[in-house]
C-alpha cells in the first residue's frame, strides 16, 4: 500500500508539473512555429535550471532543451539564433497603474524636477499650450528634492495664473493645487477634511494648496475626466512601453471600467500584455458582484484579460508622512501618519468580501498599517470563510473540505492569497505572520533606492531595519512578487532588478548598498518578477516559468543578467520580446 501511495503521488506531481527539459533527440520532426536556440535559457524554476533552446507552437512552449536536439526536432520552425544571449520568462509587473502611467505620458511630467523653480517652469510651459481656463494636470513632483518644505498654491499661481492646476506628488498620495483650482472646488478655510485626509493650512487657517490622502478628492472631483479617446491613446502608449521593456503581464490598478478599453484593444489585436485588472475594495459587495457577473458574461479569453483582486488602502506613504506607524516619525514626533479607516471597520470589510470569494490586495506602507491589515486577514480566516471563487476562470482550483481546523486554515490561506501591496515597513514580529497567514508581499524594489535619501530620518535607526526587506521576507518563506508601481516609479523592470541586487542609487551610492543584508541574488530577483508575480495572481500553472505547456511569453536580454556586474544591469534592455508565441518587439 505504501509503495502504491508513493507511486500515485509521484504520478500526480509529474502530471501537474511537466518536466522542464524535453528530451528525445531521436524523435521524428515535429511542428513548432518558433525556435529560439543557441541561448542561455533561465527557466525561473526553483532549481534555477538552465537550457539552450526553447520551441514554441501557437501560444505555448512545447520543448525546452539543447540546441542540437531541438533544431533536429523542429527543422521547419522559424529559427532565431540568440548568439548566447539570456532568455527569461516575460516580466510580470505585479503592481502597476497602467492607464495612469499612459496618461502621465500625456500630462505635465514633474519627475526629476530638482527644484521648485524647475517644476514651475514645466507647469508654465504646459499652460502656454492650453487655452485659458483649461486644467493643467500632471504628477511626479517630490518636495524632498526641494529641501522638504511643502510647496504652496502661490507658486502655482505664478506659473499658471489663468489655469486651474492640480498636480499629484510622485507617490500619488498628496496633491498640489493652485488658487483657481481650490476656488473651482469650493475648498475654503471652512472646508473640513474627509476622514483619512488632511488639508494643510497656513497661519491664518487658509488652505495652502496641499491636500493629503482622501482630501485630494475635494479637488479631483471637479477635474474633467479624460475622454475615451485620451484614455485609449494613453493605454496604447503604455503598451508600447511595456513591449520595449519586456513586460508581458500586468496586474493593474486602473479600475473596472478600464476593462472595456482593454477588450476593444484585444478585439483589434493590439493588446500585447496579459491583464489582471483590479476592482475597488471600497465598492459595495453588490456592486463588485455585479461587475464580476457582467465581466464574465462577455469575456471570452481569460488568458488575456480577467479580473483580479480588490484593491484597497490602509494608509498613505512615507514620503508624505501619511504612512500609519506604530510610533511617531523620527523626524516628526507629533505625527504617526493617517490610517484610512478604523481597524474594526477594515476587519469587517475584509471578512465580508472574502466570504464572497474575492482576493484582497491592500496598500500598506507603515508598520502599523501592515499590522492592521494582517489582523484583518487573520480575523477573516478565523471566521473560517470559504471563498467561492468565480469558477468560470478557476475551474482548476479544487474546493475541498478539511477535516480539522488546521487543515481548513491551510486550505483557505492557500487559495485566498491575501496580498499586501508595498509592505515597506514591517515590525520584526510580523514577518512570520506574513508566512503563517500565507500573505503575498507585493513589493517594488525601486522604492528603496528612491526613498533612501530620507527614509532613515523618517524611521530612525532601529525601525529602518524592517524597511524594504524583501530578503527577510524570502528568508521567512514569504511569497514575494515584484512590480514597478508605474508611474510612481519608472516602468523599467531593469531598475527594479538593479535595486533588488544592489540597494544602491543609480549613481552607485552607497558603494556597499543601503542595508546590504537585504540584497537578493539576480536569480532570486528575476523569479520575484516572474514566478513570484504569477503566484500572486493564481497563474503559476500558466506563466512565470519557461517549461513545457506554459504560455510562450519570453524576453531575450541584451546582456547576461546572471553574470554581468550589477551596475551594467541599468544598461540592459530586451532585444526581443515574445508574447503569446509571437515576436512583438525587436530591438533595431
Amino acid at each position: 500500500m505504501l509503495l502504491r501511495a508513493v507511486f500515485v503521488l509521484a504520478l500526480a506531481l509529474f502530471v501537474s508539473f511537466p518536466p522542464v527539459v524535453a528530451r528525445g533527440s531521436g524523435a521524428r520532426p515535429q511542428a513548432a512555429g518558433l525556435l529560439l536556440f543557441n541561448g542561455k535559457v533561465f527557466t525561473a524554476d526553483e532549481r534555477g535550471s538552465l537550457a539552450e533552446a526553447v520551441a514554441v507552437e501557437g501560444s505555448r512552449v512545447v520543448a525546452v532543451g539543447t540546441t542540437r536536439e531541438l533544431r533536429a526536432r523542429y527543422p521547419r520552425a522559424r529559427a532565431i539564433d540568440l548568439g548566447g544571449r539570456l532568455v527569461t520568462p516575460g516580466f510580470n509587473d505585479a503592481h502597476i497603474h497602467f492607464l495612469g502611467g499612459g496618461l502621465s505620458l500625456l500630462r505635465v511630467d514633474l519627475n526629476g524636477a530638482r527644484t521648485l523653480e524647475e517644476a514651475k517652469r514645466r507647469v508654465a510651459a504646459r499652460a502656454k499650450e492650453l487655452p485659458a481656463g483649461a486644467w493643467v494636470t500632471g504628477r511626479g513632483w517630490d518636495h524632498t528634492l526641494w529641501g522638504g518644505e511643502w510647496p504652496t498654491k502661490e507658486a502655482l499661481d505664478e506659473a499658471a495664473p489663468d489655469h486651474p492646476v492640480f498636480l499629484q506628488r510622485v507617490d500619488g498620495h498628496v496633491s498640489w493645487a493652485n488658487s483657481l483650482a481650490l476656488r473651482k472646488a469650493n475648498v475654503t478655510r471652512e472646508t473640513r477634511a474627509p476622514e483619512g485626509g488632511e488639508i494643510l493650512r497656513d497661519a491664518r487657517g487658509e488652505p495652502t494648496g496641499i491636500l493629503k490622502e482622501t482630501a485630494a478628492g475635494l479637488v479631483a472631483r471637479v477635474v474633467p475626466d479624460p475622454t475615451a479617446a485620451e484614455m485609449l491613446t494613453a493605454i496604447e502608449r503604455a503598451l508600447a512601453e511595456a513591449r520595449r521593456y519586456g513586460i508581458t503581464s500586468i496586474q493593474d490598478n486602473s479600475g473596472y471600467e478600464t476593462t472595456k478599453l482593454y477588450r476593444r484593444l484585444k478585439a483589434e489585436g493590439k493588446l500585447t500584455v496579459r491583464v489582471s485588472e483590479w476592482q475597488n475594495f471600497e465598492d459595495t459587495v453588490e456592486e463588485l458582484k455585479r461587475q464580476r457577473a457582467e465581466f464574465l458574461a462577455f469575456n471570452d479569453l481569460p488568458e488575456r484579460l480577467r479580473l483580479g483582486p480588490l484593491k484597497g488602502y490602509v494608509d498613505g506613504t512615507l514620503g508624505s508622512r501619511t504612512a500609519a506607524m506604530l510610533a511617531p516619525f523620527a523626524d516628526d514626533p507629533a505625527n504617526s501618519g493617517i490610517p484610512r479607516r478604523p481597524p474594526e471597520e477594515l476587519k469587517r470589510m475584509i471578512a465580508e468580501r472574502a466570504a464572497e470569494g474575492f482576493q484582497i490586495a491592500l496598500h500598506a506602507i507603515g508598520d502599523r498599517a501592515n499590522r492592521i491589515a494582517l489582523d484583518g486577514f487573520e480575523e477573516a480566516l478565523r471566521q473560517n470563510l470559504r471563498p467561492n471563487y468565480y469558477r468560470a476562470s478557476r475551474e482548476d482550483i479544487p474546493i475541498q473540505r478539511g477535516e480539522t481546523p488546521e487543515t481548513r486554515s491551510h486550505f483557505l490561506t492557500s487559495w485566498v492569497r491575501f496580498r499586501l501591496e508595498h509592505a515597506q515597513v514591517v515590525a520584526p514580529t510580523d514577518f512570520a505572520r506574513f508566512r503563517d497567514l500565507e500573505v503575498v508581499a507585493s513589493m517594488q524594489p525601486s522604492h528603496a533606492i528612491s526613498d533612501k535619501r530620507w527614509a532613515q530620518d523618517r524611521l530612525g535607526e532601529y525601525r529602518v531595519l524592517g524597511a524594504y526587506s524583501w530578503h527577510t521576507m524570502l528568508a521567512h518563506g514569504v511569497r514575494v512578487a515584484f512590480g514597478t508601481d508605474w508611474p510612481v516609479e519608472p516602468i523599467s523592470p531593469y531598475l527594479g532588478l538593479y535595486a533588488a541586487v544592489t540597494r544602491r542609487s543609480t549613481d552607485g551610492d552607497p558603494p556597499g548598498g543601503w542595508w546590504p543584508q537585504e540584497r537578493l541574488s539576480m536569480a532570486e530577483a528575476i523569479r520575484c518578477y516572474t514566478a513570484g508575480s504569477a503566484y500572486a495572481s493564481f497563474d503559476e500553472g500558466q506563466k512565470g516559468r519557461i517549461a513545457v505547456g506554459m504560455l510562450a511569453d519570453l524576453v531575450v536580454h541584451s546582456q547576461d543578467l546572471l553574470t554581468i556586474k550589477p551596475e551594467e544591469v541599468l544598461n540592459t534592455e530586451p532585444v526581443l520580446t515574445v508574447f503569446d508565441g509571437r515576436v512583438i518587439y525587436e530591438k533595431k
